[in-house]
């Protein structure tokens, strides 16, 4: 930073309960000029600015990164309302899946029209996926990465063939080495295909109209035998590997321990998988089909507290905004799987993890911003609040109480699984690269403002 610049105003100055990598403070001082952070002051000073935002007690945070968002599973979605929703909710940068239902982004083509897209609607930053067809697409891996993809999602489960096929593992090990030499890491949908297969087929076939035949037809064999397959996989072939939406402690607990054999194995947790359990499915049905499936009370007290002893990864959405009427079959299984939560991400986790399960701030702030921006190689840019960083704030007030309210949200899809929570911590405001595009329920962005977000060094603290 140029020392000499300071004598000139910031463009904006937020004052409150800083929390970022150097340290918690109480009454800190983020300064901003040009979208991006100049100074972080552990005490508020009276330097000058052209606009200052004094947030009181409620927490200063770096942004919030959603590393799983699918924007375009549905195309009644799209980037333009994603975006919208995640600036609603203190998400500043989504990454976007690649499985989209025009297609999957699995050539340097494909990732070139997304980049355009992402141009034209996004309304704050977004990174992209992409990911590799299997039968010989290992070969447009490197032109992918070069073409802007910030990282790679195969899976091991068969939705569809060409939508969202599953990559066999005698092409598991070839497909990682191939995005470990782009430096890049790997992230994995983790359920075993033929265990799921066999016991879908057979409860199908009984007509049943319970929902929580779902849960047993994904018993938590199929996610932890596929992690741990997929775990020697990567050791043998020396990839960097994130297991998304976890949603069992013992995978947790597989992931930590291959961590400490020295693969670069890491893992992330839904606010799904954190909340409801399959007694819930007996009532909330289809709002909560989701693959994986919900577990017990006895799974999501376990992911609680491996979150709170920074055993967990990442936090993510898995936002999947299908509309009401691709979710109101009778039969569980001819429903779509996921549900919107790009807006309710940090917010529900954020209110229960502080006043109900004994998470910390600074635990939290590890799995929204922190960890997701050093482990896809965007920390040069998102991820703390750091000189020289974008200038991506969000302010959280823990006490506001409020209920969620799925008329009101951001999302095209018009629905979520938590409507009538209610939560005891906001958001109140957020701020993309200096620009306030959310503040208490109102948006104040416009399409086209988000910029992608680019590969890079991330630097580790």
């Amino acid at each position: 930073m140029d020392m000499n610049s300071e004598k000139e105003p910031c463009d904006l100055s937020v004052v409150g309960h800083v929390v970022c990598r150097a340290g918690n403070y109480p009454r800190g001082e983020v300064r901003i000029r040009d979208g991006r952070i100049v100074e972080v002051l552990p005490e508020a000073g009276d330097a000058p600015h052209r606009e200052r935002i004094d947030a009181g007690s409620s927490y200063v945070l770096p942004g919030v990164i959603d590393p799983h968002v699918h924007a375009l599973s549905d195309p009644r979605e799209g980037v333009e309302a994603a975006t919208r929703a995640a600036a609603a909710g203190g998400v500043t940068t989504i990454l976007e899946m690649p499985f989209d239902q025009s297609g999957p982004i699995w050539t340097a083509a494909r990732v070139e029209a997304k980049k355009q897209m992402v141009a034209e609607q996004a309304h704050v930053d977004v990174g992209l996926f992409a990911t590799v067809r299997p039968g010989g697409g290992v070969a447009e891996v490197a032109a992918m990465a070069e073409a802007g993809a910030v990282t790679f999602k195969v899976s091991t489960y068969h939705t569809h063939a060409d939508r969202f096929p599953r990559t066999p593992d005698d092409e598991m090990v070839e497909v990682f080495r191939a995005i470990a030499a782009t430096g890049r890491r790997v992230c994995v949908h983790a359920e075993n295909d033929e265990i799921v297969r066999k016991l879908v087929e057979e409860l199908y076939a009984t007509g049943t109209e319970d929902p929580r035949a779902h849960c047993a037809a994904r018993p938590p064999v199929t996610e932890t035998a596929a992690v741990a397959n997929t775990l020697e996989l990567a050791r043998t072939a020396g990839a960097k590997v994130h297991f998304v939406h976890m949603s069992l402690p013992h995978s947790i607990d597989l992931v930590q321990a291959y961590a400490r054999q020295g693969v670069d194995a890491t893992a992330e947790v839904c606010p799904q998988y954190l909340m409801f359990t399959e007694d819930d499915m007996a009532s909330m049905g289809t709002r909560i089909k989701v693959n994986p499936p919900v577990r017990t009370r006895q799974d999501t007290d376990g992911m609680w507290s491996r979150l709170a002893a920074d055993a967990i990864d990442t936090l993510s959405s898995d936002h999947a905004p299908w509309p009401i009427v691709e979710k109101d079959k009778p039969n569980i299984f001819d429903n779509a799987s996921g549900a919107p939560g790009v807006e309710t991400l940090f917010p529900v986790t954020a209110a229960i993890g502080l006043h109900e399960r004994g998470v910390s701030i600074e635990s939290l702030v590890r799995v929204s911003s922190w960890r997701p921006a050093e482990l896809f190689g965007i920390g040069h840019r998102k991820g703390d609040l750091r000189a020289g960083l974008d200038g991506d704030v969000v302010v959280f007030d823990p006490e506001a109480e409020w209920e969620v309210d799925e008329t009101v949200m951001q999302s095209n899809a018009g629905w979520s699984p938590f409507h009538g929570l209610k939560l005891r911590g906001r958001v109140t405001r957020t701020i993309s690269r200096g620009e306030t595009v959310h503040q208490d329920g109102k948006l104040s962005s416009r399409p086209g403002r988000g910029r992608l977000v680019e590969f890079g060094e991330a630097e580790r603290a």
